[in-house]
C-alpha cells in the first residue's frame, strides 16, 4: 500500500521538475501538464487523513489552503500563457514559468512541512521566487515594486525568525505537532516570541501597519502573479502566524491579534474610496480579507470554520477579480477605473466576471465570504465581544460600498464607442472558470463534501 508519505514527495517534486521547462522549446505545454499533475496529487493528499507523515504534517487547515495553492497555480499557468502572449517564447517569458513553479513549491512546502523553522525557510523562500515574477515586463515600477517587496518581506521576516529562535529556546524543538501539544506556562519570552512572530509573519501577510509592500507588489505584478499573492501566498503567512498563536496559549496574545485584524479591516476602510488603479484596489480588499480570516483563526471554533470558507471563496473570486482587471487593463491599456469606462459595452463577459468575483470577495450574500463573516460575527458575539462586532460590521459595509460602486461604475457608465482589443478565448475562460470554482467549493465546503 503507498503511503501518504510517497503522494506528499509527488505533490512537492512535480514542480521543481517542471522549472527545467525553460530548456525546452514547449515549455509552455510543460509547465501547463505539470501543473495539472501538481494538482492530481494535491487532490489524493486532500483525501488523506490528518497527521504526521513522514517529515510532513496534514490538519484541516492546510490541506484546503494546499488545493487552493495547487489549482491557482493551473488557473494563473494557463492564464499567463495566454497573457504574455505578445512576448512570444522569449527567454523572459520562459524564465517566468519557470519561476512560477518554484514559487508554488516554496508555498506548498511551507504548508506540509512539520518543522516551523523549515516553514520559515519555505516561505523566505517564496519572497525569492516571486520577486522576479513580478519584473517581467521591465517597467521601472516594477523593479521599484520588486526591490520594497524583497526589502520589508525580507525585513519582516528576519523578525520572525528572532521569535522562531525564542520558541526554540523554550520549547526545545520546532517540530509543529509537538508545539501544538505542549502546555506552555506564560512568560516573557513567549510573549516577546509571539508578538514578533505576529509582527514578523504579518508583514508577509499584508496586516498594517506592516502591509506597505502590497499594494506596490500586487499592483505592478503580472495580473496571474496578483492572483497567487493575493489568493494563496497571503493565507499561507496568516497560516504560519496561527501556529504560534497557538503554541503560544496567552490571553494577552489573542488580544492583541484581534486588535491588529480590527486596525487592518478600518485602515482599509480609510483608503479604499480613495483608489484609481484597479489592481490596487483588490490588492487593499485583500488585506481586509486576511485580517477577517486572522481573526477567526483566533477566535477558533465556528469563526475556524469560517475562516476556511473564506479561504475557499477569497481564494478563487480574487484571482478570478485580478484576472479580470488584467483583461481590461490589457483592452483599455490603463490602471485608472475612472478611464475604463462601459465595459458591459466594450467586454461583455469581462463585465460579468468582474462584477460576479467582486461580489464575491466583498461579502455579497449568499457567496461564501459573506457566510464565512456570519460565522466570525457570530463567535464574537458569543465570546462577549458585540462592540467590536459592530464596528467591524460598520467598516465592511464602507469596504463593500466603496469598492462595488467603482466596479459598477466602470461596467455600467455611458461612454463613447472606443475601440478595445478583443481578449483572448483562453484568458475568458480561464477567469470565468475561477469564479465558478468560487462559489463551488465555497458549496462543497458548506454541506460537508470538501
Amino acid at each position: 500500500m503507498i503511503s501518504g508519505t510517497y503522494f506528499i514527495s509527488l505533490m512537492l517534486v512535480i514542480p521543481v521538475i517542471s522549472t527545467i521547462s525553460y530548456f525546452f522549446r514547449h515549455f509552455k505545454e510543460i509547465s501547463i501538464a505539470m501543473s495539472l499533475a501538481t494538482l492530481l496529487f494535491t487532490a489524493i493528499v486532500f483525501t488523506l487523513n490528518s497527521g504526521t507523515y513522514s517529515y510532513f504534517y496534514l490538519n484541516n487547515i492546510n490541506r484546503y489552503i494546499l488545493i487552493c495553492v495547487s489549482s491557482i497555480y493551473v488557473f494563473s499557468v494557463i492564464y499567463g500563457t495566454g497573457y504574455h502572449r505578445k512576448l512570444g517564447e522569449s527567454k523572459h517569458l520562459k524564465i517566468h514559468m519557470s519561476m512560477m513553479s518554484m514559487f508554488a513549491f516554496t508555498m506548498l512546502f511551507s504548508l506540509v512541512i512539520n518543522n516551523l523553522g523549515l516553514m520559515w525557510i519555505g516561505i523566505e523562500g517564496t519572497t525569492a521566487s516571486s520577486a522576479l515574477l513580478i519584473i517581467i515586463e521591465g517597467e521601472p515600477a516594477d523593479m521599484e515594486a520588486a526591490w520594497r517587496y524583497i526589502i520589508i518581506v525580507s525585513a519582516g521576516l528576519s523578525i520572525a525568525l528572532i521569535s522562531i529562535i525564542l520558541i526554540y529556546r523554550v520549547f526545545g524543538t520546532l517540530e509543529i505537532t509537538a508545539l501544538l501539544s505542549y502546555s506552555s506556562q506564560p512568560s516573557q519570552i513567549l510573549l516577546l516570541a509571539a508578538l514578533l512572530g505576529i509582527i514578523g509573519f504579518g508583514t508577509k501577510g499584508g496586516i498594517f501597519p506592516m502591509h506597505s509592500w502590497l499594494p506596490d507588489a500586487h499592483g505592478r505584478a503580472p495580473s496571474e502573479i496578483s492572483a497567487m499573492f493575493s489568493a494563496v501566498l497571503l493565507p499561507i503567512a496568516i497560516y504560519a502566524i496561527y501556529i504560534i498563536v497557538k503554541t503560544i496559549n496567552i490571553t494577552l496574545i489573542y488580544e492583541t491579534t484581534t486588535l491588529f485584524s480590527v486596525i487592518t479591516i478600518l485602515f482599509v476602510a480609510l483608503v479604499m474610496a480613495s483608489q484609481r488603479d484597479i489592481k490596487r484596489m483588490f490588492a487593499y480588499s485583500t488585506m481586509e480579507n486576511m485580517a477577517l480570516i486572522l481573526l477567526g483563526f483566533v477566535l477558533g471554533n465556528v469563526a475556524l470554520f469560517g475562516s476556511i470558507l473564506i479561504i475557499l471563496t477569497h481564494a478563487f473570486a480574487k484571482a478570478g477579480a485580478f484576472y479580470s482587471s488584467g483583461n481590461l487593463i490589457e483592452s483599455y491599456h490603463t490602471r485608472n477605473m475612472f478611464q475604463i469606462q462601459n465595459v458591459i459595452g466594450e467586454q461583455r463577459p469581462m463585465a460579468y466576471t468582474l462584477i460576479l468575483s467582486t461580489l464575491a470577495v466583498s461579502g455579497t450574500p449568499p457567496f461564501g465570504t459573506f457566510l464565512g463573516e456570519f460565522f466570525i460575527f457570530s463567535a464574537l458575539y458569543s465570546q462577549g465581544m458585540g462592540i467590536v462586532m459592530a464596528i467591524l460590521a460598520i467598516l465592511l459595509v464602507i469596504i463593500f460600498l466603496s469598492i462595488n460602486y467603482k466596479v459598477l461604475k466602470m461596467v455600467f457608465s455611458i461612454a463613447p464607442p472606443v475601440f478595445t482589443p478583443k481578449i483572448s478565448a483562453q484568458q475568458i475562460f480561464i477567469t470565468g472558470a475561477t469564479v465558478a470554482v468560487s462559489g463551488i467549493f465555497a458549496f462543497l465546503f458548506m454541506v460537508g463534501i470538501l
